[in-house]
């Protein structure tokens, strides 16, 4: 049974991961620290997850035509840079108890701040940065990404379509395929750091997610890119609101609001789905 329930929570991360373009960690990450694994724990069975998720995204936005290929290399690269500064910071942290605390206040405030920045209404258009600001990019989401087990999609992705003004699927596309390079570096750094590997569990959420991250990209051709941003901003909202309870004490809370969010967001798929099939028998 326990296998099975692993396969499934890949297949729904990896349903969210390919059509947000955020990896899936973002949601894997806090969960498991509910549940009480050590952060450590928590961020590299996270980014075994994302990296199957990334990697079959990958493929599905090539095929797509969603993926810049070398801006994805550059961003890579830098990304791998980032990653591997962090993960000996994680590792520090760990022992003296700290890791939790520093990862909780990382994903309240980034959250809430992409949240705003897409939900506003009275923010300036952001000046295009061009092609320069890709390395600052990288290396951010590599940091971003072995602190907190992600693929650093979610940085990356409203990066990529605010500072580089790429159409929002090129952005999501390309994102994905640079976070694949990303976390496959975020592993090899804790590996090398010492850190076990949760191989049965791992390999379960990434046979999830290989099934589930085609499924995903595949749902966005019907929606718009406005009504991805809300539906992104109301998910980072959702887990922001998740970690404070986390970090009060109150994980039944935290984690009843993360399942929730996912059962909308399923809800919302359906009944698109259903929708266009309606409309197309008319």
């Amino acid at each position: 049974m326990e296998w099975f329930l692993f396969i499934i929570g890949g297949a729904v991360i990896g349903i969210i991961s390919g059509f947000f373009g955020i990896g899936g960690g973002i949601v894997l990450t806090p969960t498991l620290l509910v549940l009480g694994y050590e952060p450590s724990q928590a961020i590299v069975l996270s980014l075994m997850l994302t990296l199957g998720s990334t990697v079959t995204g990958t493929m599905s936005h090539i095929r797509l035509k969603n993926v810049n290929g070398k801006l994805a290399v550059i961003l890579g690269m830098f990304g791998v840079i980032g990653s591997v500064i962090t993960v000996p910071f994680v590792k520090w942290l760990d022992p003296i108890n700290g890791a939790s605390t520093v990862i909780s206040i990382v994903y309240i405030g980034i959250l809430s701040w992409f949240s705003y920045q897409f939900l506003s209404k009275r923010q300036k258009e952001a000046k295009a940065k061009g092609v320069s600001a890709a390395p600052l990019i990288g290396l951010f989401t590599g940091v971003i990404s072995s602190l907190m087990g992600v693929s650093g999609g979610f940085v990356m992705t409203p990066l990529l379509s605010k500072w580089l003004k790429l159409d929002l699927n090129k952005a999501i596309g390309t994102s994905i395929s640079a976070a694949s390079i990303i976390v496959l570096s975020g592993i090899g750094s804790y590996l090398y750091a010492g850190e076990a590997l949760d191989f049965r569990h791992g390999i379960m959420l990434i046979i999830g997610a290989l099934i589930g991250t085609p499924i995903g990209s595949i749902q966005l051709k019907r929606f718009s890119g406005v009504s991805v941003k809300k539906m992104l901003a109301v998910l980072y909202m959702v887990v922001a609101v998740s970690v404070i309870f986390k970090m009060l004490s109150i994980s039944s809370v935290s984690l009843g609001l993360i399942l929730t969010s996912v059962l909308v967001f399923f809800g919302i798929l359906i009944y698109s789905q259903q929708r266009t099939k309606r409309a197309v028998n008319q």
